[in-house]
């Protein structure tokens, strides 16, 4: 009689912790929330904008705004420095900016080959006036939040 009771019991424990056991197939809100927590730093919500390109509605077009009053600012400002050269020159500086989240500007690193360097010694430090003397910009934002970004701008020499 005991042995029955004992197995009695032993088959409702069992039955009752099932639900222990069992695969559930159906995701949980904690679930979800770790899924949604991993991100792409390589990528930002909205990129940095000037005030001119504010009442562009659409990411693309902000970020096309951006780049061209960018490419004109700083033409603008390198067209002020009268930079003279003895030789032709026709090679490419690369600049690296960050766009901190404040929305101030600032190189990064300026690559430039020697036939530059040679010829307009001046031009890294008239480049980096003119990322100085850029107006803020509305930095760029990842969800929800100011966050730094670097961009790379290719600026062509090319004297006639």
């Amino acid at each position: 009689m005991l042995r029955r009771i004992l197995g009695f019991f032993f088959l409702l424990l069992f039955l009752a912790s099932c639900e222990y056991f069992s695969s559930n197939s159906s995701t949980t809100k904690s679930d979800l929330q770790v899924l949604d927590t991993f991100i792409d730093f390589t990528k930002v919500d909205v990129y940095p904008i000037f005030s001119d390109c504010e009442n562009f509605s659409e990411n693309d077009n902000q970020k096309k705004c951006f780049e061209l009053t960018l490419t004109q600012k700083l033409s603008a400002s390198l067209q002020e420095n009268e930079l003279k050269v003895k030789e032709r020159v026709n090679d490419t500086t690369l600049i690296d900016i960050l766009i901190d989240n404040t929305g101030k500007a600032s190189v990064v690193n300026i690559n430039s080959p020697e036939s530059i360097l040679d010829q307009l010694p001046k031009l890294d430090t008239v480049i980096r006036q003119s990322i100085a003397n850029l107006p803020t910009i509305k930095p760029a934002v990842k969800r929800g939040i100011f966050v730094n970004s670097q961009y790379r701008l290719a600026v062509i020499v090319k004297t006639l």
